[in-house]
């Protein structure tokens, strides 16, 4: 991540905060993902989906995912167990959770906008 600014008081009461600027958007066969934040204890990215797409089946040893659908519709499959397999549509200001061990996988209803909270990516 690139600082724009810096005022270094040691982080005294009249510190003023650093700014950056957000990684450099990842394409992806589906859209892209711009990682805006990311900290030893969160990161928040903007993922863009194109309508029709999918991304991969995925799940997280330790990460736990918040979505929030800032645009479009998202359709999310679950699957749970050895082959159970559930979804939940999500739609325009809409938020869900996902913890981790949750295998899911995200389908693009419509261009959708995402706008996704989570613990850090230490997944390996």
């Amino acid at each position: 991540m690139e600082k724009i600014n810096t005022m270094d008081n040691n982080y005294g009461i009249n510190s003023i905060p650093e700014t950056y600027k957000p990684f450099s958007p990842l394409k992806k066969y589906w859209g892209e993902i711009t990682t805006l934040i990311s900290t030893e204890d969160y990161c928040l990215k903007r993922i863009f989906m194109r309508k029709d797409s999918q991304s991969s089946l995925e799940f997280h040893v330790n990460k736990k995912e918040s979505y929030y659908i800032e645009s479009g519709k998202l359709k999310i499959g679950f699957r749970i167990g050895r082959a159970i397999n559930k979804s939940k549509i999500i739609n325009k200001g809409e938020v869900i959770h996902i913890n981790p061990g949750l295998m899911h996988m995200r389908i693009a209803l419509e261009d959708t906008v995402i706008i996704e909270v989570s613990t850090k990516d230490s997944d390996s």
